[in-house]
């Protein structure tokens, strides 16, 4: 058995390990060696001179003697037992033992649990139980009487013990999903306790042992319990252990292998028509819990070695490589893995497939494999993702100047994932959509997608997994590093792409901005206090605004100070936990090497401590000249919502603002200059501001806030975009559009302007601004798609679109052509170009679409270029009859393409045909038809058309329950959900909907629901205060 071979590898044992595993199999409490040796020991003889009776008199007492030992001996045997975890499960007792109950619910091949005959229970009788219920009723008074709760009530883990290592050792059982398990963890005492509370959920745990290192004593368990509200296992023991010793904590348990996308869950796909089953885990932020008892929060780093048994037609992987493998008659194999550095559980990893890989090695020795379906490699779907995987693994190891930590990386292309990738230490997870290319049918988009999710997990190799957040208030310090490195790292693999000066602006930094706007958000740095509030820190604030941040940071800092500041972060803390604070003292210390004093701390704490962002106003002073007044307030979009923290109202809020600005006439701009605005209003005098001269503001938006400028201002801006836009940089040029449209919807500025702006837009050859300007439309393009008047906004964003479409035209078939050959700019200018024109009702852009698509239909063949082929799917659908949707229905069934599949599934939800959006809405929660992670974006998606929008809306509501067990404790998955279904409902009824819903199903999204009621609610009031201004102002421009 592979439990006994792994007990080989262990260091000798003890007299008193041997007697203590004997009593674990036979289920008996083992006694320590002296009471033993009274019980059982020989009786002193007595001498023949006091012995003078008849022989058979002296056989009679023989045999009582040995009758009397024969007694004592099933007595003692009787009155001790192994002190098992089985029905003792609450506060102290609450049930069960989780999601397994004895040992029926066992897998083949486990260890069954210690016999408990009827006599033996019986024997233990009410006597037994009486003391343990007195024991009990005089803990819970002792902890009452301290007026605190007892160590597993709390919120946190007790901060007495820390463990050293895990010894983890598994059994997966595939054909039935359950597997087995035995952890040794090696613990140290920092205080004395007599309590040992560690992490574990829904998993039968069958026995549990203390024992002191390197000494022959055990340590006796008084009992054991799971304690399922704060998900953690108990073990109270008869005495308190000591401080500065070291004990080792043995546990035996099973579980599942679920049917879901956390812990150790069960994945499939279809090769050859045999559906085949894997099994791979997702632990972060709080599920290795449900895989294994440990201490699962990422201060508590310790060291693992890991052996998985399995069938041997399958293979494990794990964190590190594989050691040695142990092969079995019966057709099982155990890999024993090399042991890890020190390391959190969350980014633990094991998966158990029968998938094949490509593997290649880095100029460092790293040895780098994919891991994905047969078929997959086979057609070198990962070939891609494996070759830029060795590049940026060299380019992270010369920027950062601290080697990869670890022999190898593995990335995994699994079908079924709650998220697109985890960063796992040595075993990165990533959802096939999100890592498999096949260039012939993935356009440059998807290329992009693909690239951005794999720079982003190998940057938290080092951001996450070598240095770890202390704990989930600062999840940004991880999460906001690699989401900006994302675009620092594709520029390393494309550098004419621009991404962290470009494409990081409309994609995070816009994005993330329409979110921090709300009252109902949150600091980037937030506290967390229980489990509850852990999953609620995992959102685009700490992502995309964390992002945001460091891109400010490193442009006032300077990015070669910046770096170096990073790179002393990294050699400081490795191995180890690091605290905002950290950072903030490296990067002050790199400051100061080059002469400049700027406390890092105090700046940065007003951005990562305060809610939400400032909105700066520069207003010229008439009545001085070359004399500005610049203010800040924070920036909301509903001045009417009430603040998260009502004692907290707007006007207190105050950043520590490095404001860059620049004067610029029609045929020139000056250099940059940066003003550090620290009040709520200033005072700056500006060099050469003459009348005819603008300002602007925030340059480049390296800055994380707004600017608003008086009227006078913009129409000078508008007018230097009209006659040469050129003068004003490209990213400026975005940052106008957003800022405008963003500015008026929240009615900082007329409704006006934007739609003034956007009229340049006709002789502008680059792709952020027409990108900005998209992103930017498409909010209000789903406030007015359901109103009378729509066909005016239509016409009047058709007219500002039309020439650029007709100068561009269509892109050729690039079937033959490498992805990354044409130019991106250019084509990805083009794309928008014709999304804009598709989406508004351009007759030339759907006559070509309903071509492509016929084409396609009565050939067999598609000939639709790559870049454009969703925008083609999507228009084909909504236009054409109920024939194409379902040929596109059979596609997406057919394809193994991922990239494709996804195109297609989201092509269905543009229908106009209500009947067929309800047929795919019900579709969506059968798993075998719609992957679970993709069903949300199916009824997102329908959501968005606004023929399906209350047909989504409807579907949400019935189906909540079904959705939030599904999706309730997935980062991201409910709120993405709750933000997708509601955030274009903009009706008085809607609003009265949602109320009402909330009212009745609030519980476990809170956070999520008060965001949607604020973003409607904002909805609603621009509806009624500004659309009518809107519309007025359209008439007129579209008739002269």
């Amino acid at each position: 058995m592979a439990l006994e071979e792994k007990r080989e590898k262990r260091p000798p044992v003890t007299p008193m390990m041997i007697e203590e595993e004997a009593a674990l199999r036979n289920g008996s409490r083992g006694l320590p060696s002296g009471s033993w040796a009274e019980a059982a020991g020989p009786r002193p003889r007595t001498t023949e001179r006091h012995i003078a009776v008849h022989k058979r008199l002296v056989l009679g007492f023989a045999v009582s003697i040995l009758a009397l030992l024969a007694v004592t001996m099933i007595a003692v045997l009787l009155s001790v037992r192994f002190e098992e975890c089985g029905a003792a499960a609450g506060p102290p007792r609450a049930g069960g033992n989780g999601s397994l109950s004895g040992a029926a619910r066992q897998p083949p091949g486990a260890r069954q649990p210690p016999d408990r005959p009827e006599e033996k229970e019986e024997a233990r009788g009410g006597e037994a139980a009486a003391e343990e219920k007195e024991e009990e009723e005089e803990e819970e008074e002792e902890w009452q009487r301290r007026r605190e709760p007892p160590p597993w009530a709390r919120p946190r883990l007790p901060r007495h013990l820390r463990p050293l290592h895990y010894n983890l050792m598994l059994s997966a059982f595939m054909e039935n999903f359950t597997f087995s398990g035995e952890v040794n963890v090696q613990l140290e005492v920092r205080n004395a306790s007599r309590y040992i509370v560690l992490h574990a959920h829904r998993m039968h745990i069958e026995a549990v042992r203390v024992a002191e290192d390197k000494l022959a004593g055990g340590v006796r368990v008084a009992r054991s319990f799971l304690y399922p509200q704060t998900q953690v296992f108990v073990v109270v023991l008869n005495r308190s252990l000591e401080v500065q010793r070291s004990y080792n904590l043995k546990i035996i348990y099973n579980a599942l292998i679920e049917n879901e996308l956390l812990g150790f869950f069960r994945s499939s796909y279809v090769l050859h028509g045999e559906r085949r089953f894997l099994g791979v885990t997702q632990f972060s932020p709080t599920h290795a819990r449900k895989a294994f008892p440990c201490f699962d929060e990422p201060i508590y780093k310790a060291t693992f070695k890991i052996s998985i048994r399995h069938q041997a037609t399958y293979l494990s992987l794990s964190n590190m490589p594989v050691e040695t493998s142990v092969f079995e008659e019966d057709g099982w194999v155990t890999d024993h893995f090399s042991q890890t550095p020190l390391m959190s559980t969350y980014y633990l990893a094991w998966a158990v497939c029968n998938f094949t890989y490509r593997e290649t090695v880095t100029k460092s020795g790293v040895a780098v494999r994919l891991y994905a379906r047969p078929d997959a490699i086979r057609r070198g779907s990962g070939d891609y993702a494996l070759n830029i995987t060795r590049r940026l693994i060299e380019f992270y190891e010369d920027y950062f100047k601290v080697p990869y930590s670890l022999p190898k990386l593995d990335l995994l292309a699994v079908p079924k994932h709650p998220y697109a990738a985890m960063e796992n230490w040595g075993l990165s997870v990533f959802v096939e959509q999100r890592i498999l290319l096949d260039p012939s049918i993935s356009s440059i988009s998807y290329l992009l997608d693909v690239t951005m999710v794999i720079v982003h997990e190998l940057c938290h190799q080092w951001f996450g997994d070598l240095v770890t957040p202390v704990w989930w208030e600062d999840v940004w310090l991880k999460e906001g590093f690699a989401h900006y490195f994302e675009f620092v790292g594709t520029d390393y693999l494309y550098p004419g792409w621009n991404m962290e000066k470009q494409r990081f602006l409309t994609d995070v930094l816009h994005e993330v901005m329409l979110l921090d706007g709300l009252a109902s958000s949150h600091p980037v740095s937030q506290e967390v206090q229980q489990a509850t509030d852990i999953d609620r820190v995992f959102d685009w604030i700490a992502y995309k605004k964390g992002a945001a941040l460091i891109r400010m940071l490193a442009n006032f800092m300077g990015h070669s100070v910046f770096q170096m500041g990073l790179q002393d972060y990294l050699t400081i803390h490795k191995y180890g936990n690091a605290a905002r604070n950290d950072l903030w003292n490296t990067l002050s210390k790199a400051l100061k090497r080059v002469g400049k004093s700027v406390n890092i701390q105090e700046v940065m704490d007003q951005w990562t401590l305060q809610t939400g962002y400032p909105v700066i106003t520069i207003l010229g002073n008439e009545t001085t000249d070359n004399v500005i007044v610049i203010s800040q307030a924070r920036f909301v979009y509903d001045s009417d919502a009430k603040p998260k923290d009502p004692t907290l109202g707007d006007n207190s809020y105050l950043w520590q603002i490095p404001l860059t600005i620049a004067v610029g006439n029609t045929s020139h701009i000056s250099s940059e200059a940066i003003i550090w605005v620290s009040n709520k209003s200033e005072h700056h005098r500006i060099p050469a501001l003459e009348e005819a001269n603008w300002l602007l503001g925030n340059i480049n938006q390296t800055g994380y806030f707004r600017v608003n400028y008086d009227i006078r201002n913009w129409r000078l801006l508008i007018n230097q975009l009209t006659r040469n836009h050129e003068i004003i940089s490209v990213s400026n040029r975005a940052g106008l559009i957003d800022d405008a449209f963003n500015l008026a919807r929240a009615g900082y500025l007329p409704q006006n302007i934007p739609l003034e702006i956007i009229r340049y837009l006709s002789e502008e050859k680059d792709f952020l601004p027409w990108h900005a300007a998209s992103r930017a439309l498409y909010p209000l393009d789903k406030l007015l798609d359901r109103t009378e008047n729509y066909n005016i906004f239509n016409e009047y964003i058709l007219r500002q679109v039309a020439s650029m479409y007709l100068k561009l035209g269509w892109p050729m078939n690039n079937l033959n052509k490498s992805l990354v050959q044409a130019s991106y700019q250019h084509e990805e200018l083009r794309r928008e170009v014709i999304m804009l024109a598709c989406s508004f009702g351009n007759k030339h852009c759907h006559q070509q679409a309903a071509t492509l698509i016929s084409d396609w239909i009565s050939s067999n063949r598609n000939r639709i270029p790559l870049n454009v082929r969703d925008i083609v799917y999507c228009t084909g659908v909504s236009l054409m009859d109920e024939d194409v949707w379902e040929f596109i229905w059979m596609k997406f069934h057919s394809t193994t393409a991922v990239s494709e599949k996804k195109i297609l599934l989201e092509a269905l939800t543009c229908s106009d045909d209500r009947n067929l959006l309800n047929r795919l809405l019900n579709l969506s929660l059968n798993s075998e038809v719609v992957l679970d992670q993709d069903a949300i974006d199916v009824i997102i998606h329908v959501a968005r058309n606004p023929h399906g929008r209350d047909l989504a809306w409807k579907f949400f509501r019935e189906k909540w329950k079904i959705l939030n067990a599904r999706y309730g404790e997935a980062l991201f998955m409910n709120s993405k959900l709750i933000s997708g279904v509601t955030e274009f409902l903009n009706t008085e009824e809607e609003l009265r909907e949602l109320k009402n819903f909330i009212k009745s199903y609030e519980e476990g999204a809170a956070v999520s629901f008060s965001r949607a009621m604020e973003t409607v609610e904002a909805n609603v009031r621009w509806q009624r205060l500004y659309k009518e201004e809107l519309f007025q102002w359209l008439r007129k421009s579209l008739t002269h």
